[in-house]
Order: C-alpha cells, then structure tokens, then sequence
C-alpha cells in the first residue's frame, strides 16, 4: 500500500514536471515581450527619424518581439529568439561592418525603406542606371540626381545645388547638372547600448517560481 502510494505520487510529480514547461513557457514569453517596453536610454536623433515607431527604443518594425518564443523539452524550459541581431541589442556592443570597409546608414527614412528592399549596393545600383553619380568620401555616400530627378535622401542647403533648367524645347543640355544629395552616412562601427529585455526582474521571477511551486503541489 505504502509503494503503491509512492509510485502514485513519483508518476504524479512526473506529470506535473512534463506539463510545468507548457505552463510557464508562454508566460515568460510574455514577460520578456513586456521588458521590451524598457525603461531604457534613449535612441538618438537619427534613429528616431529612421524607426517606424520613432522615439521609443526596441520599437520598430514588431518583428523582435513577435519571434520570442520559448521550447520545452523534459524539464528544461528555454525562453529566446532566432533573431541573429537579438544578442546584440540585450548585451550591447558594436556594429561593425562584415563585407565592407564602413557601415553604410540611411540619412533618412526615405532611403532606410529603399534599402530595406533592396539593400545598398542595389539601391546604388538602381540609382546609377537612372543617371545618379555616386560619390564616396570618408563620412558619407553622396549623389548628384539627373537633372529633374525627384528627390531621393538629403538635400545638401547650398544655393548653387539646384537643377539645371530644361531648354525651351523640353529637354536638357548635355552638361546639365541635377541636385545633389546625402544617400547614406559612413561609419566603421556604432556603439549599441545595453538594454537587457531577456533578463527578468525580481518580480517575474518571484512570479514564475509561485506558479512552479503551485504545479509541483499539484494545486493548479
């Protein structure tokens, strides 16, 4: 009878620890999600004008967030995201480019969504089959439009950059000249701050060890 008990118990804590994952998977995904919120240091002015939800860190497009998932094997429970640049936005760090001498940064949403699409060298490219001349110098990607060319990235404010007239019978002269513009700013590497959205509070984790603790006593 005193076995029979045993085996009961040890077969019911078996299936509590099999479902225990199951139970506080989600809710942990849900806590790393809210982490996400912050508080954290502010982006600055660049970023904001670049990110699709402006001023607020971690806070762009949705998709970080949505990848955060969690999987369950035995009694191990693992909370994360497939997002390579995931890691390197929680610890911190530096950005450093991987096929080329500098990063290449948009100036403005504008440009950000171009490449988005079709990534820099395309977008230079793209624009160089229009007509564009593109320029590299140490700090920027600049280009000079086609004359008439609608305007692409950041204007440089001088009054000699302007577009040259069309002749009177609708076209340009061969020598005509179009506007130049910033495309893109150059760096060798950008300092990402620390914002540890993976990391729970006290809290979430007096939080999660109550439900653990509940399940184990088989009161849920």
């Amino acid at each position: 009878m005193v076995a029979s008990t045993f085996v009961n118990a040890l077969k019911k804590r078996e299936q509590a620890l099999t479902t225990l994952g199951h139970k506080i998977g989600p809710l942990a995904v849900s806590m790393v999600q809210q982490n996400m919120d912050g508080p954290f240091k502010a982006n600055t002015p660049l970023t904001k004008q670049l990110k699709n939800n402006g001023a607020k860190p971690l806070k762009d497009t949705g998709d970080t967030r949505a990848s955060i998932n969690y999987q369950s094997q035995g009694d191990n429970t693992v909370v994360g995201t497939i997002k390579p640049h995931a890691k390197l936005i929680n610890d911190g760090g530096t950005l450093k480019p991987k096929h080329s001498q500098k990063l290449a940064i948009p100036v403005n949403k504008q440009v950000k969504q171009r490449v988005n699409a079709w990534g820099v060298k395309k977008t230079l490219r793209q624009l160089e089959s229009k007509g564009w001349k593109i320029f590299f110098r140490p700090k920027a990607i600049m280009g000079r439009a086609p004359p008439g060319a609608k305007p692409f990235g950041l204007k440089i404010k001088s009054k000699h950059n302007k577009s040259a007239r069309k002749r009177k019978d609708g076209t340009y002269s061969e020598s005509a000249k179009g506007v130049f513009y910033v495309l893109f700013y150059r760096s060798s590497g950008i300092k990402v701050p620390k914002r540890e959205f993976m990391k729970l509070n006290e809290t979430q984790e007096k939080t999660l060890t109550r439900i653990i603790e509940r399940v184990l006593e088989d009161k849920t």
